[in-house]
């Protein structure tokens, strides 16, 4: 399968006492690791988190060995078309980069044109204000939960490809790296993907049995569940993986 690859570290997970994890990361001497279909060990363990993961102890997320985190600048409404913050991201920003944590962004998109892809990777860059980060800014596009019935639900894959390099360039320009999230399904049938396929891919595909994702393309990061656990978070979070 060909990969992108970001230059990201090799990493091992410390396991705290008696911590149940999500059945996919195996503890081992007392060391936690995620391992592929074919033995091959993750290079880092992240999360990606906004404001309904609540609170966050970031440093006992950084004690069990997490390396990074991708954290929610702000998004538009599928409905209203308004923009909002996230009122954790910056508690979240901080409180990563205090713990030692590696950290990128990402923004939840429904622009239906690139002059409103624009305008969101500007009200993102507003957010972040001149912070660094370890890993790129990447938008987020998705069908909405009400489909067809979401402001950005209809357009026409060429469209969708037309908003993401917009913001992808508009957050390159400002000095971050970039790139796009979106699940296998949304880059077969709703994206023309190979448009933009110039721009890392954090995908997401919740498969079974360590089996990985089959899409051919290639993808940089691994979004691999919804529902893993550890200490310092409350209740499931999204599991994000780096794969050498």
């Amino acid at each position: 399968m060909k990969r992108l690859v970001l230059s990201f570290i090799l990493f091992s997970v410390l396991l705290m006492p008696n911590f149940c994890a999500f059945a996919d990361l195996q503890n081992t001497g007392g060391v936690l690791q995620y391992f592929d279909e074919n033995g091959r060990p993750a290079s880092e363990i992240g999360i990606d988190v906004s404001y309904y993961n609540n609170q966050i102890d970031w440093q006992a997320l950084k004690d069990q060995g997490f390396d990074f985190a991708i954290i929610r600048l702000g998004g538009r409404g599928w409905g209203t078309g308004r923009m909002y913050g996230d009122r954790l991201t910056q508690s979240y920003l901080r409180g990563a980069q205090n713990a030692g944590i590696q950290i990128g962004a990402y923004f939840y998109s429904t622009a239906r044109n690139p002059a409103e892809a624009k305008e969101e990777a500007q009200a993102a860059l507003y957010e972040l204000n001149g912070i660094p980060l370890d890993y790129p800014l990447f938008i987020d596009m998705e069908i909405s939960g009400d489909d067809p019935n979401g402001r950005s639900d209809t357009l026409s894959p060429s469209e969708r490809a037309s908003v993401i390099e917009t913001f992808c360039r508009t957050v390159s320009s400002a000095g971050y790296q970039t790139g796009l999230y979106a699940s296998e399904g949304y880059c077969r049938f709703n994206l023309n993907y190979e448009a933009v396929a110039q721009f890392p891919l954090w995908l997401a595909s919740y498969t079974v049995d360590n089996r990985l994702p089959q899409y051919i393309d290639g993808y940089a990061m691994w979004q691999q569940t919804d529902s893993a656990y550890a200490g310092g978070i409350d209740g499931p979070f999204d599991l994000d993986l780096l794969l050498r």
